[in-house]
């Protein structure tokens, strides 16, 4: 499973007039590409667009083995390039989100695969492409409105099945308990299934049947999306974090831009003594995002614990200006102010959280149903 069950779209015809020459380079360029010699296929189509840099099929088909062979920016500006040369070509931006997707950039998927939508809406492939984009998302409900309509004009796939049954899982839809029957009922979906029900069980809060589940997933199939992430965070969970960081640190290579991995990962390692390791998780989550209030705090407490009270400061206080209704956060901070002597700041502080503690006492009290009066 996965998202190499999507097909790339690549360009075999050979467009007029070209001369002979170009045709034939044309032609042993798509051969290499078909053989899988991506790299040589390259050279063929760069070689190409230096004498015609509006050869629409070529640029194309440079996107995808530049993709093929990792080369993620060069691969994107190969596809632009082509994009720009034909706009209403629909498929070229299907590549493009296959590849965004597949390097771990849903949003830059989802806003070239709302294009494609738009260019082909009866273009399955691309619908439920779009709605996988949107479920890594969080947009439930728009990604269920994109998948849905798909899964009885394709055979079953199970990365898609997937991607439906997350959604309602997360809404909390009837539609969850139809998407398992499915998934259960041929042999590609069981890993999937296994996948889901851990999920389920990760959200109820029972951890240790997650994690069996998980594991069971693992072994059916261990490239499932974000498997390798949700197990870590099942560890973390059960207080395991030696265990976490295997998963983790994998879920961080394969997707090496989500700041969710990096902070827990970062999470784990300094549970276990691991802090020079935490910390360059940190950075390199700041410099995916550097307002990450959560990933500022930790790094803060960190440097705080290991004694560098003078470089948990900045950190600490942005991620306090940041998110000032969180109490973990406030008292961290109050006690590094403590720490710098620095006493009416941390007095400060201790009085935020004396007051948001109390606050979300009343507010659980008021959301406690009452006992019905005698």
């Amino acid at each position: 499973m996965g998202v190499g069950i999507f097909l790339l779209w690549v360009w075999c015809w050979l467009p007029l007039p070209q001369g002979e020459a170009e045709k034939a380079q044309f032609a042993r360029a798509v051969s290499l590409q078909q053989a899988g010699q991506f790299a040589e296929a390259a050279g063929e189509y760069r070689s190409i667009l230096t004498r015609r840099p509006d050869w629409l099929e070529a640029r194309a088909n440079l996107g995808v083995v530049l993709g093929r062979l990792g080369r993620y920016e060069e691969a994107v500006a190969a596809y632009q390039a082509a994009i720009d040369l034909a706009p209403q070509m629909a498929p070229i931006r299907y590549n493009l989100g296959l590849l965004h997707y597949r390097h771990g950039h849903p949003q830059r998927a989802a806003e070239v695969l709302a294009e494609a939508v738009r260019l082909r809406p009866d273009a399955v492939p691309i619908r439920q492409l779009y709605g996988l984009a949107l479920v890594a998302l969080g947009q439930d409900e728009a990604a269920i409105e994109q998948i849905a309509p798909t899964v009885s004009q394709a055979s079953p796939d199970a990365a898609v099945l997937y991607g439906l049954g997350l959604a309602h899982l997360r809404l909390g839809r009837a539609g969850f308990r139809a998407v398992l029957e499915r998934l259960a009922s041929f042999p590609g979906g069981k890993a999937a299934l296994h996948y889901l029900q851990g999920q389920a069980f990760y959200r109820d809060r029972q951890y240790e049947q997650a994690l069996e589940e998980l594991r069971l997933a693992a072994q059916g199939d261990p490239e499932l999306p974000r498997l390798s992430f949700t197990l870590g965070l099942t560890y973390l969970q059960l207080g395991r974090p030696r265990d976490a960081i295997p998963p983790l640190t994998q879920a961080a290579e394969r997707e090496p831009a989500n700041l969710a991995t990096l902070y827990h990962l970062a999470d784990a390692c300094q549970r276990e003594g691991r802090e020079a390791e935490a910390l360059a998780r940190l950075e390199q989550a700041l410099r995916l995002d550097p307002e990450a209030a959560e990933v500022e705090g930790l790094k803060g407490r960190i440097l705080q614990r290991l004694g560098r009270t003078g470089e948990a400061l900045v950190p600490l206080e942005r991620a306090v200006a940041r998110r000032s209704n969180d109490p973990e956060l406030r008292y961290a901070l109050g006690r590094l102010y403590q720490q710098l002597g620095r006493r009416a700041e941390a007095a400060r502080e201790f009085a935020a959280v004396q007051r948001l503690k109390a606050a979300q006492l009343e507010a659980d009290r008021q959301a406690t149903p009452r006992a019905p009066a005698p």
